[in-house]
């Protein structure tokens, strides 16, 4: 458990760094208590107008989600559980690969306080090792062809938290790797909020392909052996992700790219 019960989040205490660090992200701020989940906050500001870099944050989720229907479990007040929309430019990229660039945004903020280096798992999780720190989920809207919005879903595990026994060894919070932070869940939101609006602008400017240098150097599956589940499995080596941010696996010989799937490292 905790050092210390955590409290709810303070908005105003986050507002005041938020004016100091002269974010994008993050004006509007919506605050609940608890809701079903921030994804479809921010889906339904979306339809309804609204502004580009609204974050939408909960202290708990009754229907929080990750990739492919799975839930998010989290204890209230212990994590950081909020969304952000973004209204992207004509032609820029992708929500998949928008999600690697969060990804990387996510990691740069975690990093600069965890003890243990940090890796990006394509396609969606922050990783210290093995075990999961954070997961996005990035959902589009779309007007007939053209994508008219991008909600960026965040889940970070901040605060240790009472997990189902299959879970166990498998996800980490902030906290254990942190043991000598004080850590303050406004300040860790403004950081996150920092470093992934560069990294989306980045992205939506120059395309994926700028900011794969930096995910080369961070890349959980590079030289793996994985098995992808979806559309079309397929078992093989991970090489990288290309520049339209499709993971790339050598199954035998051949380099296959990955639009979409769930991997797992095999051997482990």
């Amino acid at each position: 458990m905790s050092r210390t019960p955590p409290r709810p989040f303070d908005p105003a205490s986050f507002a005041e760094l938020a004016r100091a660090r002269g974010l994008g992200y993050g004006a509007p701020f919506h605050y609940a208590s608890s809701t079903g989940s921030t994804n479809d906050l921010a889906l339904e500001s979306a339809r309804a107008g609204g502004a580009s870099g609204g974050v939408f944050l909960a202290d708990h989720q009754t229907q929080g989600r990750g990739r492919r229907g799975k839930s998010w479990l989290a204890e209230p007040s212990h994590n950081l559980l909020f969304s952000v929309l973004v209204r992207p430019p004509e032609g820029s990229t992708a929500p998949a690969a928008l999600t690697l660039a969060v990804g990387l945004g996510v990691r740069a903020a975690l990093g600069s306080v965890s003890a243990t280096p940090l890796g990006v798992k394509w396609p969606n999780d922050v990783l210290a090792g093995p075990r999961k720190l954070a997961g996005i989920l990035c959902e589009g809207l779309f007007e007939g062809k053209r994508l008219s919005a991008v909600v960026i879903g965040i889940g970070i595990n901040v605060f240790r938290q009472r997990l189902p026994a299959e879970l166990e060894g498998q996800v980490v919070a902030l906290e254990e790797l942190a043991p000598d932070v004080e850590l303050e869940r406004e300040r860790l939101l403004a950081d996150v909020l920092h470093a992934v609006e560069r990294r989306v602008e980045t992205c939506n400017q120059a395309g994926f392909a700028s900011l794969l240098p930096e995910f080369a150097e961070l890349d959980a599956l590079a030289g793996e052996q994985v098995e992808v589940s979806g559309p079309t499995p397929l078992s093989g080596r991970a090489r990288g992700i290309d520049r339209e941010g499709r993971l790339l696996v050598d199954s035998d010989g051949i380099v296959v790219p990955v639009y979409s799937g769930t991997v797992r490292v095999l051997g482990r």
